[in-house]
């Protein structure tokens, strides 16, 4: 009893409970452009020509390409950090979905368009490699890191 007068005494008041309350959730979503690359390495091999003419270009089309963007006005560009390669390395997107493919590119340390038209979605494809070398150019090999980046338009 003692206790209960000397809460009375302070003040204390026992907390409402209602029926219902509420309170407020805030959702934000931030700019998102992610971009993988899959299936690995991939090794072109040019060993074969039809006499009289350049050797046989070898082509590869086992890389994959996702990406996802929550935002207009996007393109994934393709480039190497190879500069003065021996050899040319042509590079196409197919089976494009969620943007469109932009035309074979031969790929080199300058950013080149191979997707466009991302936007708000997410997206994959096939990177096609196409090695290109000449009789002239006779024998090596070239080493590219290939980097694609989703950048505004």
């Amino acid at each position: 009893m003692f206790v209960a007068a000397l809460l009375i005494l302070i003040g204390y008041q026992a907390p409402f409970a209602g029926t219902s309350d509420n309170h407020t959730v805030t959702v934000t979503v931030n700019a998102i452009n992610e971009i993988a690359i899959t299936g690995g390495s991939v090794t072109l091999t040019i060993n074969s020509a039809t006499a009289g003419v350049d050797p046989n270009n070898d082509v590869d089309a086992t890389t994959g390409l996702l990406w996802t963007s929550n935002q207009i006005g996007k393109k994934a560009t393709i480039q190497s950090d190879l500069a003065g390669p021996n050899f040319a390395l042509k590079a196409v997107a197919t089976g494009v979905t969620g943007g469109t493919a932009a035309s074979e590119v031969t790929v080199s340390t300058t950013a080149q368009d191979f997707i466009t038209g991302i936007a708000t979605t997410t997206g994959s494809g096939t990177i096609q490699y196409t090695g290109v070398a000449t009789s002239a150019e006779g024998t090596g090999s070239d080493i590219h890191t290939i980097t694609i980046t989703i950048v505004d338009n």
